[in-house]
């Protein structure tokens, strides 16, 4: 494969891990499955627009089609399975991988076959069941069927003489199924304590929040972000895409440009389908660049004040040394002298 020196045991047994794992990243990295037809391959519903919006009761069943197009000129043969939703920390919907555990929709859609051929420009039907278990818990789930092309080998190269590297590529779409069961909707959304941290001049606040409920939430929040001198600011927190029953996400939002000494308080407003609620916290932050000129500002005036005690105390003891050299009496042979010197003018 190439002409380098043979590598090392070791080195080989790095080799076979960095193929194995780069094989896997390939795989796992498509668990995303953002799109519903790249104008190469498609997956619709056969009689929604978009997404799957079904809906059922606990212990029952129904059945759904869905509509797979090829546009190239050529046959292709595709993977076909289900799997289950979920909404990403960011706040995005994703569609499972398929190694990942299938607990709701992707345990529950049952297909005719794990595998289609579509002809070359053409579609075909692919239909399924969904069989929701007796027992079920009422409210929202999500889940996706994919259709998934086989492996694109990739070529294999070399690192510092004995690092291989291949990078296979796999293609694989997904069309959302969105089911309600039939129950109580319970819509419910918990929020922690909304906390800041400043990097550079940005503020940046962070509230996060969990659906604790069993409907598909859409919340949004904003942010009212008061100073010592009087100002008001407010900020709009990031909006997710979806919130599943039972994600949980941090919401934030960015205060550029922050002053170097921020004094004030921050109060979130969380809107949703579960009602409002608030939040508060409170900013109290000075830049280092202040702290730093306070800082020496206060060494100035200590250095100032230190000399100045210093000049008093000097001047005091110099002021003493003369009160005492002019109070202190003379000698007596002096004394003497000077009286017969006052004599004498007399």
């Amino acid at each position: 494969m190439n002409t380098h020196k043979k590598p090392r045991p070791l080195a080989a047994l790095h080799t076979a891990l960095m193929i194995f794992g780069v094989l896997l990243t390939a795989f796992l990295t498509a668990g995303a499955a953002h799109a519903v037809d790249d104008g190469t391959l498609g997956i619709r519903p056969e009689k929604e627009s978009d997404f799957f919006h079904l809906s059922v009761y606990p212990g029952s069943a129904l059945d759904a089609t869905a509509i797979v197009t090829n546009h190239t000129s050529e046959p292709v043969t595709l993977l076909t399975y289900p799997v289950d939703g979920q909404s990403t920390p960011q706040g995005t919907f994703a569609l499972a991988a398929e190694a990942d555990e299938r607990k709701g929709i992707g345990a529950w859609v049952e297909l005719e076959s794990g595998s289609i051929t579509v002809p070359a420009k053409s579609e075909q039907k692919v239909p399924f069941r969904i069989s929701v278990p007796a027992g079920t818990e009422p409210g929202d789930y999500a889940g996706g069927l994919i259709i998934q092309s086989p492996p694109v080998k990739g070529e294999t190269s070399m690192v510092d003489g004995d690092t291989a590297l291949r990078l296979d590529i796999i293609q694989r779409q997904g069309v959302r199924i969105y089911l309600n069961v039939a129950g109580e909707a319970v819509k419910s959304l918990d929020h922690g304590s909304l906390d800041w941290k400043r990097d550079g001049d940005t503020l940046t606040f962070t509230l996060p929040v969990h659906n604790t409920g069993n409907v598909t939430l859409h919340p949004t929040a904003d942010l009212d972000v008061s100073e010592w001198t009087g100002t008001d600011t407010r900020l709009t927190f990031n909006k997710p895409e979806s919130m599943l029953p039972g994600a949980s996400l941090d919401l934030q939002a960015t205060l550029p440009d922050a002053p170097p000494v921020h004094i004030g308080r921050a109060q979130a407003n969380l809107t949703s389908e579960a009602g409002t609620a608030t939040a508060e916290t409170s900013i109290l932050h000075v830049s280092l660049l202040v702290i730093g000129v306070a800082l020496l500002s206060l060494a100035v005036i200590v250095f100032a004040a230190w000399r100045i005690i210093r000049f008093i105390r000097r001047a005091r003891q110099a002021m003493a040394k003369v009160s005492q050299t002019v109070l202190e009496p003379t000698e007596p042979g002096t004394r003497r002298a000077n009286r017969q010197r006052t004599g004498a003018s007399r």
